[in-house]
């Protein structure tokens, strides 16, 4: 058993976990091996059904530090929500269940807290753990300098593996909304920012593991929602206010165009040519208005996703 865990962890780490019985051992073991002891782990097992629950419980039993949330499956979103609810730091963290932290990634951050009290939101860079276990160094962006709602509504380059930010900023920014299954932490990152400027470590703190599971594609849909994930923000939850109007057209122009041609590679003609009509709103190029032609030509062709197209 290790040693009981302080009444209040200077870190709590959230652990969603759904059908990862392949890596969440490994991934908690990343976290137990930390240089710095001062934490509590809280991995939610969302609904699984290949024993990852059962592989939570074992760990927990293990190390008092390790605590276990048992929900139906609900989404990343809900289970982490359930964690804040329970988590009892000043500080949170993240980490997927399929992933892994560098030995002193939470040493990195009480550092930098120290050295920065003022400090409300730190962000490192990951590197790309690959199938066969090699590791791909990636460069982490943004990385010599302090950020704000620009950049990232520019781009989102934070990662839930490679953040550290006050419990405060839930309170103000309120939490994960449950209603995504994706973007859901982007979505988020965007409303914080507006509370507080997101300072860089200038370090690698953990590996994002790349397998057949979460090799990602980008496909009209998921262009879609984070599209309208950016036009709430601004509409709605205070983005418009801050940004430059020139910053939220192009971006929101782009990226919807971007859906249109994701939808349009995808024979899914109908879903494309909503999608440029939105991006029109925005931003007409010579690009848009062309492929805008093409797609109504061959709108008897089209097929579909079985999706509707996503409207926040």
């Amino acid at each position: 058993m290790s040693k009981q865990g302080s009444p209040s962890p200077r870190f709590s780490i959230i652990m969603p976990v759904y059908n990862h019985a392949a890596y969440v051992t490994e991934a908690a073991r990343s976290v137990i091996d930390q240089t710095f002891a001062d934490w509590e782990l809280w991995i939610v097992d969302d609904g699984s059904t290949d024993g990852s629950g059962e592989l939570a419980e074992v760990l927990a039993t293990k190390d008092d530090r390790i605590r276990t949330i048992h929900q139906s499956n609900a989404g990343p979103a809900a289970a982490r929500n359930a964690a804040l609810r329970r988590a009892r730091a000043e500080w949170l963290c993240y980490i997927d269940s399929d992933d892994i932290y560098l030995p002193d990634a939470l040493a990195a951050y009480d550092r930098h807290i120290r050295a920065h009290p003022e400090a409300k939101f730190i962000y490192g860079y990951r590197h790309r753990l690959n199938s066969d276990g090699s590791v791909t160094e990636l460069s982490g962006e943004f990385q010599d300098r302090t950020t704000g709602t620009a950049e990232l509504f520019g781009r989102m380059y934070l990662s839930h593996l490679c953040v550290c930010y006050r419990r405060e900023l839930i309170e103000l920014a309120g939490p994960y909304d449950e209603n995504l299954r994706t973007c859901e932490d982007y979505e988020l990152y965007l409303r914080i920012s507006l509370h507080c400027e997101f300072e860089p470590l200038g370090r690698v703190t953990g590996l994002r593991r790349r397998h057949e599971g979460n090799i990602s594609r980008q496909a009209g849909y998921s262009r879609m929602l984070e599209a309208e994930v950016l036009r709430r923000f601004v509409r709605d939850q205070g983005g418009g206010e801050v940004l430059d109007d020139r910053l939220i057209r192009r971006r929101l122009g782009r990226l919807y165009y971007a859906a249109g041609r994701e939808y349009f590679k995808a024979r899914c003609y109908r879903q494309g040519l909503d999608a440029l009509a939105k991006a029109h709103r925005y931003r007409r190029t010579v690009k848009s208005t062309a492929l805008s032609v093409l797609v109504r030509c061959l709108l008897p062709a089209g097929t579909t996703d079985g999706r509707e197209t996503p409207c926040l």
